[in-house]
């Protein structure tokens, strides 16, 4: 890990204190602390009163393809348009005040209390902007927005600041500096979202209230619901893209001795007379003598999960089930074909 300044070493210390309380925010420059300058939140940085981002917030755009499918909650899981990355660059002081500080007693004192150079707080270009017209933006970090241990949070800081300068003047009317955001922080973000959207989807049965014993009850989920979803988060540099493809089903509960079919081709196919599936159940027992007279089980639906410009941290397989229940009754009590088309 590089080594850090003092003025960035006052900080952590400040800001581990801090830690067991919740968030933990770190800032680049005491001067802009101490004064008010840039934002206390990424909360504030981030959005305004219209909930629309403001000028001064860097964040991870996120693109959704897929995953608007129906599933028993009925929901429609909301994924925003952007997210906050760890580090940003936030507005701070004007090129009059910046220069006003660089020359008030104040922080020559402060920096020879924490055994700092304090021309290394102030470089010179804050004299070369002291009449123009902008702001300058210096860098802010916020746990809150890093899927990681606060030591790890640490680590990723030192190593954004190596990279990217304290403090950076932006003229009036253009946007700060957006750093591109490491594609080991974007595909953590796109696999939080992802796993988000993929729901257990609602499971199609025929017959659909009463199935018979010995005869196949068929199985199938909608179209919608075997499509890809993926999601991609890009943040001034190239994207990184998730994506869950479904798999297969897998069906337990149904009594011993039934006959479960789930190759389910593309999720299944709707029932239709005379016609095949590989998506079925043939119920070995009657569910006369279960709770509330049906056979109580479950399907399940695993999804693969890939990444592309990135490698995946999350789980290779995200598994989802659902519990169903369906009334069984002796097929040699029904005359006819006893199936009832949805």
């Amino acid at each position: 890990m590089r080594r850090l300044t003092g003025r960035r070493a006052t900080v952590l210390i400040a800001s581990m204190v801090a830690a067991a309380a919740g968030t933990v925010v770190v800032s680049a420059t005491p001067a802009a602390a101490a004064t008010g300058g840039g934002c206390v939140s990424i909360v504030s940085c981030a959005s305004n009163d219209n909930g629309t981002l403001g000028a001064g917030a860097s964040y991870v755009r996120i693109t959704v393809n897929g995953g608007n499918y129906g599933s028993p909650g009925g929901q429609v899981v909301s994924v925003p348009n952007a997210v906050p990355p760890p580090c940003w660059y936030s507005k701070g002081r004007s090129g009059k005040e910046m220069f006003a500080d660089s020359n008030d007693p104040y922080y020559y004192g402060l920096a020879h209390h924490v055994g700092e150079n304090h021309d290394d707080w102030f470089p010179p270009q804050v004299a070369d902007h002291k009449d123009d017209d902008g702001n300058w933006y210096s860098w802010e970090c916020s746990s809150g927005n890093f899927d990681g241990s606060i030591k790890d949070f640490f680590k990723y800081v030192d190593e954004w600041t190596a990279n990217n300068p304290d403090l950076v003047w932006v003229p009036a009317g253009q946007l700060p500096p957006q750093p591109p955001v490491p594609p080991q922080i974007l595909v953590q973000i796109a696999y939080d979202y992802m796993s988000r959207l993929v729901r257990m989807p609602v499971v199609h049965f025929n017959p659909a209230e009463r199935a018979f014993v010995r005869l196949p009850t068929w199985m199938w989920f909608d179209q919608a619901a075997w499509q890809p979803i993926s999601v991609t988060a890009q943040a001034g540099g190239p994207p990184v893209t998730v994506t869950a493809r479904p798999d297969h089903v897998a069906v337990s509960g149904v009594p011993a001795g039934s006959d479960v079919d789930t190759g389910c081709a593309g999720g299944g196919r709707p029932y239709s007379s005379g016609g095949s599936t590989d998506c079925q159940i043939t119920f070995s027992q009657a569910s006369g003598s279960q709770p509330g007279q049906q056979w109580h089980f479950q399907v399940s639906l695993t999804w693969n999960v890939t990444a592309t410009n990135a490698a995946l941290t999350g789980p290779p397989t995200i598994t989802r089930t659902g519990g169903q229940a369906l009334t069984v009754l002796e097929a040699q009590a029904v005359a006819g074909d006893p199936r009832n088309n949805d």
